[in-house]
C-alpha cells in the first residue's frame, strides 16, 4: 500500500496580519530546501512601508516543484513566465531573478 501524497495548501493572505506574508512562508521554505537561496542582504520578506512585502531569491523559482507540491488559492498568482508569486490580497511577492529583471525599465536611447 502506498502513502498518498499530501500537497501543501496555501491559505489566502491576511492583509490585517502583522506578518501578511506568513501564508507564503511554506513556499519559501520548500524552495530553500530544494537549493534556492535568498539574495544576499535580503533574507526573508522585506516589508515595504507603503504596503506589501517581497522575498527575493537568487535562482529562478522551480515551478515544476511547486506544481507537484503546492496548491495556491485564487488570490495567489504563481507565474512561471514572470518568475514570481504574488498574493493579490496582501501584495506580498516571492521574486526570482526573472521577475526582478521584468521590473527594470530601461531609459529610451537617444542617439
Amino acid at each position: 500500500m502506498t502513502e498518498s501524497h499530501r500537497m501543501i495548501e496555501i491559505a489566502p493572505g491576511d492583509p490585517e496580519s502583522a506578518e501578511p506574508y506568513s501564508n507564503l512562508l511554506p513556499v519559501v521554505e520548500l524552495l530553500l530546501a530544494h537549493g534556492n537561496h535568498f539574495v544576499p542582504g535580503r533574507e526573508g520578506f522585506i516589508v515595504d512601508p507603503r504596503g506589501g512585502a517581497a522575498c527575493e531569491l537568487e535562482l529562478p523559482l522551480d515551478f515544476d516543484l511547486l506544481a507537484a507540491e503546492v496548491t495556491f488559492p485564487q488570490t495567489v498568482d504563481a507565474r512561471p513566465d514572470r518568475d514570481g508569486i504574488l498574493d493579490h490580497a496582501t501584495w506580498c511577492l516571492i521574486s526570482g531573478p526573472g521577475e526582478r529583471t521584468s521590473r527594470i525599465v530601461m531609459p529610451k536611447r537617444v542617439d
